[in-house]
Formats: structure tokens, sequence, C-alpha cells
């Protein structure tokens, strides 16, 4: 997966999740389903040195006043609220200065909604605060950032990823070797039905074991989607079919594939490339998967 679409997932993960607040704090739930604290202070800390790194006011002053989040190293102090309105920023500086506290920096995140307005004493942010970071994170940060995310989503609920995400997701595992190159071109038929194991995995489970590879799980997708995806799957699932029936047959843990086999295999590559560059242009992905000639 690419950093950008690492970046892409990051952003759409915190864009559902401040839906998700937003809609706890219109119906007045008493409580949201994961700590905002705790979250932002993670997601901070992965950009951050470990003496310069973020902790919780509390472990210093039980209800420490005013702010939630500080970097006594950086002396920045960060209070974390869903609605930083000009009413409750200015209740917050005041409360700062009434107990004389002194920081470098005063920032207030309003995960939901922040005031644009100027305000004197502090410098206040929306979600924006925690996207820009993202904008400069590399490989390994995206990760991370992923993972915090993704361990706070109420996947009941709904998906926060689209189908046009995931299916680019997707996309870039069908398009290889083991299904872009048919059988005269395939150096290993072994390692062909590793890789089509893999397409057949990340199609049905949005995942690949022990790979950093994120999509949706098929019965995520919207049923028209969905319909055509369990064609391509269908297809490759035929493909290991047709290779696990040889090994079986042949009482061999290798394969020596006839050429009937492989012609049906062939047959079965051009139905799913053709299937897959089908629904990537109804999905609005300008890619397209380039099969090798046949001879």
């Amino acid at each position: 997966m690419t950093d950008h679409q690492k970046r892409n997932e990051v952003h759409t993960l915190l864009s559902f999740l401040k839906t998700h607040i937003q809609i706890y704090v219109e119906n007045s739930f008493t409580d949201l389903t994961f700590d905002l604290e705790k979250l932002i202070t993670s997601y901070l800390n992965v950009f951050e040195k470990s003496e310069d790194k973020y902790i919780n006011a509390n472990s210093l002053k039980h209800n420490y006043p005013a702010i939630d989040l500080i970097s006594l190293k950086k002396s920045v102090a960060i209070q974390i609220t869903t609605n930083a309105d000009k009413k409750k920023v200015d209740k917050t500086i005041a409360t700062y200065k009434k107990h004389s506290l002194q920081f470098k920096h005063l920032i207030i995140i309003g995960f939901v909604k922040a005031t644009k307005s100027k305000i004197a004493g502090a410098n206040v942010y929306g979600i924006s605060y925690l996207t820009d970071l993202a904008k400069h994170a590399d490989s390994n940060q995206l990760d991370e950032l992923f993972e915090i995310l993704k361990r706070q989503i109420p996947w009941n609920s709904l998906t926060p990823l689209d189908d046009k995400h995931c299916f680019d997701v997707i996309f870039d595992v069908i398009n290889r070797s083991a299904i872009r190159d048919y059988t005269i071109c395939e150096g290993s038929f072994e390692r062909m039905a590793e890789g089509l194991d893999e397409v057949k995995e990340i199609i049905t489970t949005g995942k690949i074991k022990d790979k950093n590879i994120r999509a949706k799980a098929l019965v995520e997708f919207n049923d028209k989607i969905k319909r055509k995806m369990q064609e391509i799957e269908f297809q490759v699932s035929t493909i290991l079919q047709i290779c696990n029936l040889n090994k079986n047959k042949r009482q061999s843990d290798f394969l020596c594939l006839s050429s009937d086999e492989t012609d049906e295999i062939d047959n079965l590559k051009e139905k799913i490339i053709k299937g897959t560059n089908l629904l990537a242009k109804e999905l609005g992905l300008t890619k397209k998967i380039e099969g090798s000639r046949r001879t």
C-alpha cells in the first residue's frame, strides 16, 4: 500500500470518528464509545521524541485545571474538547489564568467544532490539527496512526471506508503476476497459487495475514459491488480448485498442469482481468490491468 493510500485511510477514519462523536453529542448520550483524550494523546505522541511526549495532566495532579495534556519538556499544554466554540475557549483561558498556569503554548483542540475567531492567549484548532500532522507522516508513522484510530472505531455501527477506496486497495492486490500473467509466462505455478490465495483472502476478509494491507470485507460492500466481487472471487477459487485437484490426482505437493488445465486457467484469468477492470471503471478508478498476451 502506498503512503498516499495510507494517508487517505487515516483521514477517512478521522472524519468518521468526528461524525460518530457529533452524533453522540447531538443526541446527548452520556458517554462516548472511546476515550478522546487517550486517542489524541497516542496520536500526537507518534510524532514526538520520548522526552517530548504528552502525558495526561491528571497524572500530575488530580482534576488538573483547564488542560488535559502536557508536554513538560516542550512546555505545551493542550485541552481536548468536542466543541471548542468561543464560549468554551474563553472559559478555558479564564480558568488557565485563574490558576496562574505558565506554559509556552496553550492549544485547544475541538474535535467536532472549533471557533474561527482569533483568540488571544491560545491557539484553537479543529480536527485539521490532526490531519495536518498526517500530511507529513512517514510510512511507519502512518501505520501507527491507522492502528491507533482503528482501535477506536465502532465497527458494528458502520464502515468508515467507502467502496471505491477499498476496491482500490483490492485492485492493487489483483493486479499482480498471479493474475496478470498467463500460464505460458508463469515462472512458478506454486507461487501463482500462493498469489491467488492472497487475492481470495483480500476480497473475502479485507486483509492479508502478516501483511500491512487493509480494505473492508466482502460482506461490507454494497450489494451491487459485492455481487461483482463475488464473481471475481469465484473465478479465483476455481483456479485454485484446478490446482488442488491436480495435486490430489497426482498425490503430489507440486503442480504439474496439463495443457487443458492451463487453457482453463488462462480463460479464467481473462475473465478476472475483464471483471476487475470493468468494476474499477464503474467506481471511477483510472486503473487498468494489462494481461500478458497469449500465444
